[in-house]
C-alpha cells in the first residue's frame, strides 16, 4: 500500500513532565530529569554503587490516572500502564479523537461488558494497539515478592487479588483497547531497550498492509526497582558517577562510563493519510518507514565497527525510499557505554557521510528502556514541525572515536539543503534487537 502513514497525535511523560509541551520545553532548555535515588524508597539490601535514576513522580502519576480513567481499570493495572493509558490519552486527545469508551469498563468484581461505541471509531477504521515494554512491572513485582517471602506475619505471606493481570504486560495493551474500545490487534512488545520502535514498525506494516486503518502506539516503562538497578549495575553498564548527579549520563564522551535508568512513555496516533485528511485531522509528520533487524551476534554487544546497526539504518532509508542526504538530524540511540557509542557513530559515519546534527536524550532522560525509542520518536515528529530537535548535552569532551555532529542548539542548521528533510530515530537492544526509524515532515 503507497498511500502515506502519517502521525496525527503525541503523548509525552518523562521524569521531567507530564505532557508533551512541559517535556519539549525543559529539554529545550536542557534540563535533566538524572537525580539521585531517595534512599528511603531504594532500601535495598544489598551492595549498590548506583544511586542515580530519572524517576516519573508517583504522586502525580497516581492523581492523574484516577482522574483519567474509571476506577476498574486503574484498580486492576499496574503503575507501569498507568503511564501508558495517560500518554495514550494524550495523543488521542491531540489526534481529535476521543478518549475512554461511554461506560468503560466493566467493574473488577465482573459485569456487563463496555458498550462498543469507539469500536475502531465513528469512521468504521479498525483501531490496532501496539505497545513496547522492556523490565515489565518491576515496581509492583518486586514489592509483591517482597510480601510473599518476608513479611514479618505469615497471614500477609501473599499477593494481591490483582497480582496476575498488574504483572502480566499483555494487559498494557489489553487496559488500553477496553478503555477506547478499539477491537484491533493489541499486543504488547519486548524487544528489550528498542521495544517502542519495534512496536511502531509493527504498526507501519499493519497499515500498510490494511489491517488496521488507525494505530496508537509506543512505548512505557518504570525500570527503577532494586533488583533491575542491581541487575544493569553487575553487568557493568551504569554509570558509577554518583558524584556527577544530572551530569553523569555522557553519549558519545570520552568521560562516558554507562548509562543511568529512567523512567517514562510516549505514544503516536498513526493513521493513512486519506483517514486523517477525511476528518480534518492535523497531519503533523510521516512515519516514512523503518527496519527492524537482528545482530544475531551477541546477547549484549553488537558487530564489530556497527555493521549490523548500518544495515539497519540503510534498510530503514530503503524502506523509506529516502537517500542518505536527505537526513537532516538523528536522534541516536546513544547510551553513553564504551562499545554502543562507538559502534553507533562507526555506523552513523558510514551510512551518513554528509553528518547530520545528532541528539542522545538518554543524557538528560536516562535511558528509558521500553520506552526510548518511542519517546525519540515522538520528540522527532515533534520538532519537524519547527525544523528543531534536542539539544546535545554533556557531550564537552568528544571522543575520538565517536565522531558525532552534536545538536547545540534547538534550530537545527541545514544539512542536504535542497533535498527533503528526514529524521532518524536509532534504537539498539540487549539481545541484538535494532531499529531504525524514518521521519519526514508531514504534507
Amino acid at each position: 500500500m503507497s498511500e502515506p502513514v502519517v502521525i496525527t497525535g503525541l503523548g509525552l511523560i518523562t521524569s521531567l513532565g507530564f505532557g508533551l509541551q512541559e517535556n519539549w520545553e525543559r529539554l529545550s532548555a536542557g534540563e535533566s530529569g538524572i537525580a539521585l535515588l531517595d534512599p528511603v524508597r531504594f532500601p535495598v539490601p544489598f551492595q549498590l554503587p548506583v544511586r542515580l535514576g530519572a524517576m516519573v513522580p508517583r504522586d502525580r502519576l497516581a492523581e492523574r490516572i484516577r482522574a483519567a480513567v474509571p476506577r476498574a481499570i486503574w484498580n486492576t493495572s499496574a503503575d507501569v500502564c498507568h503511564l501508558w493509558l495517560l500518554v495514550a490519552l494524550e495523543a488521542l486527545a491531540m489526534a481529535g479523537l476521543p478518549g475512554a469508551a461511554e461506560g468503560a469498563s466493566p467493574s473488577a468484581a465482573g459485569g456487563s461488558p463496555p458498550p462498543q461505541r469507539a469500536a475502531d471509531s465513528a469512521d468504521g477504521e479498525r483501531v490496532g494497539i501496539f505497545v513496547g515494554n522492556g523490565a515489565g512491572a518491576a515496581t509492583f513485582t518486586e514489592q509483591e515478592y517482597a510480601n510473599v517471602y518476608t513479611a514479618e506475619k505469615a497471614h500477609l505471606r501473599d499477593v494481591s487479588r490483582m497480582a496476575v493481570p498488574k504483572y502480566m504486560m499483555s494487559s498494557l495493551a489489553g487496559q488500553l483497547s477496553i478503555l477506547i474500545g478499539a477491537r484491533g490487534p493489541a499486543v504488547t512488545v519486548n524487544t528489550a531497550c528498542s521495544s517502542g520502535a519495534t512496536a511502531l514498525v509493527l504498526a507501519l506494516d499493519a497499515l500498510r498492509l490494511g489491517r488496521v486503518g488507525r494505530a496508537v502506539v509506543g512505548g512505557a516503562d518504570l525500570p527503577l526497582a532494586g533488583a533491575v538497578l542491581k541487575g544493569f549495575a553487575n553487568l557493568g553498564a551504569l554509570s558509577v558517577r554518583n558524584d556527577l548527579g544530572a551530569a553523569a549520563s555522557r553519549p558519545f564522551d570520552t568521560a562516558r562510563d554507562g548509562f543511568v535508568l529512567g523512567e517514562g512513555a510516549a505514544c503516536l496516533v498513526l493513521e493513512r493519510a486519506g483517514t486523517a485528511r477525511a476528518r480534518g485531522a492535523r497531519q503533523l509528520a510521516r512515519l516514512a518507514g523503518g527496519a527492524a533487524a537482528s545482530e544475531a551476534y551477541h546477547l549484549l554487544s553488537p558487530r564489530d565497527h556497527g555493521e549490523a546497526m548500518a544495515e539497519c539504518m540503510r534498510a530503514a532509508l530503503r524502506d523509506a525510499d529516502a537517500r542518505p542526504e536527505d537526513v537532516r538530524h538523528v536522534y541516536a540511540h546513544g547510551t553513553g557505554t564504551r562499545v554502543n557509542d562507538r559502534c553507533e557513530a562507526e555506523a552513523l559515519a558510514a551510512v551518513l557521510p554528509g553528518r547530520p546534527t545528532v541528539s542522545a536524550t538518554k543524557a538528560l532522560l536516562g535511558h528509558t528502556i521500553g520506552a526510548a525509542g518511542a519517546i525519540d520518536a515522538v520528540l522527532a515528529a515533534f520538532g519537524l514541525v519547527a525544523g528543531q530537535a534536542v539539544p546535545c548535552r554533556n557531550l564537552d569532551a568528544p571522543d575520538p572515536e565517536c565522531a558525532v555532529r552534536p545538536a547545540r542548539n534547538v534550530n537545527l542548521e541545514a544539512v542536504g539543503a535542497g533535498g527533503p528533510a528526514a529524521y532518524l530515530v536509532n534504537s539498539f537492544a540487549f539481545g541484538g534487537h535494532n531499529v531504525t526509524l524514518v521521519l519526514t515532515p508531514g504534507p
